[in-house]
């Protein structure tokens, strides 16, 4: 159609990449300290850190430190980004059912 329509749609689609990366950015800690864990056969669980030996380095505050203290900023970016992703949907519904009715 139109350039307006085109990009419109692309500030759309560049809006929802952008929320989708930065709702997961944050997980990327909390992966990564479970995964250490993991493939080190330690336990890494809200209990408290545990006794975690990599290379003769006790990693087990480490770990928890790493892995629960941005476990709750991943919970808070995820709820951030759900909520941003609902003002998108609203967004996006907004001009479409404009669109069906005040067509030029």
């Amino acid at each position: 159609m139109t350039k307006p329509e085109s990009a419109r749609r692309r500030r759309f689609r560049r809006a929802a990449i952008a929320i989708l990366v930065l709702s997961v950015l944050p997980m990327i800690p909390v992966i990564f300290a479970a995964s250490v864990a993991h493939f080190a056969g330690c336990r890494l669980d809200e209990s408290g850190a545990q006794t975690c030996l990599i290379g003769g380095f006790d990693a087990g505050p480490l770990l928890y430190t790493v892995g629960m203290g941005f476990f709750l900023i991943a919970l808070l970016a995820m709820i951030a980004g759900a909520i941003a992703a609902a003002i998108w949907i609203a967004a996006v519904v907004f001009y479409v059912v404009r669109g069906m009715f005040f067509r030029r």
